[in-house]
């Protein structure tokens, strides 16, 4: 009989880590490692490399741009010693308090162009874009201190302070600043609000967008899951009111919300909650709606690390995704990457997984902060950690959801693969098959041919083209079974690659 070729396509769905493993989608992957699935096809990630060394090797823990109305942007980092603030070409200054603050664990939020910092230990400071980081100058009553403030957020042209380790959420007046003089506060005690007790996470505005005209909501978060919806323009509006009250699971940390366009999702130990999902459907629902097929990698490492600062995220809109920072240990991250076209989650992981500790969106680019003091720029050239005397290759990998090639019954002998990629000719990748669910030991080593073209701009030495083609080699394979996923990874340097899908041929063989 002669060999039956099928044609698998490209995982440009994403993870699949829920569906059972013999009936999934074929479009899916069970993993996939740097390869993004967005519009038109699966793509190997790009580079980074080293935009600004701080001078000292320590921990960026935190990172965030501040943009400014006269139209320069800074990134603000900081160790735990030092503040420094980084402009567009990569010169650090250095803008620490008068008091150094002793940890750099910072949640922080930009109101009336200034960025206000919080980290629950030193006193609540605010930079202005000028000179250097001071103590913002709320009057809080009670004993209450800068130093006890460990989020903060704004509603209604007002600052809100979360005090650390009550259920209390400190506000200014309206417009009130905190840089100059002493801007007196309210405040307002959530405790007799929560149910399930807990501490007050979070809080901050939120667009109702489910009713026929838009309602701008005030939020609060307990550690508990507990979330609670207001509406007016303050708790001393006698306005005040109540008007929405969800369950959801546990937070995973003070950073871990994401702004998203007009929504806002919550990292807990359930999954990804968007808040716009829970006006429109269960709770339960809506940890499924965005990240229901990666939920048990969100859920595995929250179990190692329940409630960290290194929970959190970033939405980069010229690049169409979203970047959940995951803790895989006290000192290192990997990410999980949201497509907003495909609706497929991908994980990403650096050439160092102590190079991301931190991460934000500056100057139109994602924005690596390490645990050395680098600050590196992500998304650009097709190499990884670049330095003036290093670089290194981008790995990938993915392994492709199984398939019965329409014959679920019968047994087949495998005989060779042929990738569908667009890449460079001549560049070396693994590729090779899993039979009945079993993982491989290993895969083969191929070389696709070599080019027969000159690149644009070079001289003249065969036909002119562009260095990307469609290659279509066919290398031998084997293995045997009623079900196989294919395999496909290798190293990239100074090349990119798409994944339009793999053809497997094979002997049909009996039913089994």
């Amino acid at each position: 009989m002669p060999l039956q070729g099928f044609t698998m396509p490209p995982p440009y769905k994403g993870l699949d880590l829920v569906s059972p493993i013999d009936n999934m989608d074929p479009s899916y992957a069970l993993e996939l490692v740097n390869v993004f699935p967005g519009a038109g096809a699966p793509t190997v990630r790009l580079g980074y490399k080293e935009f600004c060394d701080v001078g000292i090797a320590s921990p960026l823990l935190f990172s965030a741009p501040l943009n400014l109305k006269n139209g320069t942007t800074q990134l603000i980092v900081a160790n735990d010693t030092n503040l420094y603030s980084i402009n567009t070409t990569g010169v650090a200054t250095d803008i620490t308090n008068v008091t150094p603050h002793t940890d750099s664990e910072f949640q922080s939020t930009t109101f009336a162009n200034n960025i206000y910092l919080a980290n629950g230990v030193d006193h609540l400071s605010v930079y202005t874009g000028s000179g250097t980081a001071t103590d913002a100058t709320f009057s809080f009553g009670g004993g209450v201190t800068g130093h006890d403030i460990i989020n903060v957020s704004i509603y209604r042209r007002r600052l809100y302070m979360v005090q650390k380790d009550t259920a209390i959420v400190h506000y200014g007046n309206t417009e009130a600043t905190g840089v100059s003089g002493t801007s007196s506060t309210n405040s307002f005690d959530f405790q007799y609000v929560f149910t399930q007790g807990g501490f007050l996470v979070a809080c901050g505005a939120y667009t109702n967008q489910t009713a026929n005209t838009s309602q701008d909501l005030f939020f609060a978060l307990s550690s508990e899951g507990e979330i609670v919806f207001y509406s007016g323009s303050s708790p001393s509006d006698s306005a005040w009111t109540l008007v929405a009250r969800y369950y959801i699971g546990k937070p995973l940390g003070y950073r871990a919300l994401i702004p998203i366009n007009s929504d806002t999702w919550i990292l807990t130990q359930q999954g990804i909650v968007p808040i716009s999902a829970l006006f429109q459907m269960s709770p339960e629902q809506a940890a499924q709606s965005i990240s229901g097929r990666v939920n048990p990698f969100i859920s595995d490492y929250s179990k190692l690390l329940p409630f960290d600062h290194e929970w959190t995220g970033v939405f980069w809109p010229a690049g169409r995704r979203v970047y959940v920072s995951v803790p895989t240990s006290t000192t290192t991250v990997s990410y999980l990457v949201y497509s907003l076209d495909t609706g497929g989650w991908t994980e990403f992981r650096l050439h160092d997984n102590k190079h991301g500790i931190s991460m934000t969106i500056f100057d139109r680019l994602p924005f690596y902060a390490s645990s050395n003091g680098i600050v590196w720029q992500g998304e650009t050239g097709q190499l990884d950690a670049v330095t003036a005397t290093n670089s290194e290759s981008i790995k990938y990998s993915g392994r492709s959801a199984f398939s019965f090639f329409g014959s679920r019954a019968n047994y087949k002998v495998f005989a060779d693969i042929r990738p569908i990629v667009r890449t460079k000719r001549g560049i070396s990748l693994n590729v090779g098959i899993d039979t009945d669910f079993q993982r491989a030991v290993t895969v083969t080593g191929v070389t696709t041919s070599p080019g027969t073209f000159t690149p644009w701009g070079s001289p003249w030495g065969s036909a002119w083209s562009s260095d990307l083609e469609y290659i279509f080699d066919r290398f031998a394979t084997q293995g045997q079974g009623h079900s196989a996923a294919y395999r496909f990874g290798g190293s990239l340097n100074n090349a990119s690659m798409q994944i339009l899908g793999m053809e497997i041929r094979f002997n049909l063989g009996g039913q089994v």
